[in-house]
């Protein structure tokens, strides 16, 4: 039987519109992602092979989110899925924390029982929250090692939701003890969100905000910095889309796959 190849990029950057629907967020969350973080590596001067490195992380970021599903819906009696989708709109404050826990938990159940759950949950939210990261950075993590990615990978992905102040999760690391792939990965994916409804100024507001708490301050200068450039975010929206994302591959580390 006659085989074809296709470059290693292009399928897993078909694999991320799978890992989409897992997270809650709309197809092509992260293929746009990778391309807004590759902008930013590119533009702080990351040599090629770390690019590769980072390409990956960003296309593979949302691998171990099927794992804490079930936990989702047992916890907070909802769907897990549009649970994940808002969630990114959290900032991380309480008064945030209280009204998305308000507006995601028990809905349609009796009042009792909605009134219970939510307690429960506001009561339990930071062993909750910690128990929810960890389970999708460990399974994320360990599914990229038996991909046989390298190890930079697996631990970007194990830390993308380590936050530049320290109160991230699952390990509370702080500063650049936070893998660079991860730090990058956190800054693409929030800009992304925020791009989705409220174009390229919402997405640069967001990290203005966030910048020096959530995010590496220099990152999200060189963010601001590409940001300029209206042809990245007019092709976030484009048909070309993929072709673009294709093309960030560092050509030097590109390898082929046989499909039979």
């Amino acid at each position: 039987m006659a085989s074809s190849k296709l470059r290693l990029a292009e399928l897993i950057a078909s694999l991320s519109y799978a890992l989409d629907i897992t997270e809650g967020q709309p197809p092509g969350h992260c293929a746009r992602a990778c391309l807004i973080g590759m902008r930013i590596a590119r533009s702080i001067g990351l040599p090629e092979e770390e690019l590769r490195q980072v390409y990956y992380t960003l296309l593979l970021k949302d691998l171990g989110c099927s794992s804490n599903a079930a936990r989702i819906c047992e916890l907070f009696l909802t769907d897990d899925l549009s649970f994940k989708r808002d969630f990114k709109w959290v900032d991380g404050s309480l008064p945030d924390i209280v009204r998305f826990a308000l507006g995601h938990t028990a809905l349609g159940r009796g009042l009792v029982e909605r009134f219970t759950t939510i307690l429960t949950t506001l009561k339990t939210t930071e062993t909750a929250a910690q128990e929810l990261v960890a389970t999708r950075c460990h399974r994320g993590a360990s599914i990229a090692r038996r991909l046989r990615f390298d190890e930079r990978v697996a631990s970007g992905i194990h830390s993308l939701d380590e936050l530049w102040n320290g109160k991230g999760r699952p390990e509370q690391l702080a500063g650049e003890t936070i893998p660079i792939y991860a730090r990058i990965a956190l800054l693409a994916q929030v800009a992304e969100v925020f791009h989705g409804s409220g174009g390229p100024a919402a997405a640069l507001a967001e990290a203005r905000a966030r910048r020096g708490t959530w995010f590496d301050p220099a990152l999200v200068d060189a963010l601001l910095a590409v940001g300029v450039d209206d042809q990245l975010w007019t092709t976030l929206a484009s048909a070309d889309l993929d072709a673009a994302v294709h093309a960030e591959e560092p050509p030097a580390f590109s390898v082929t796959v046989d499909a039979v």
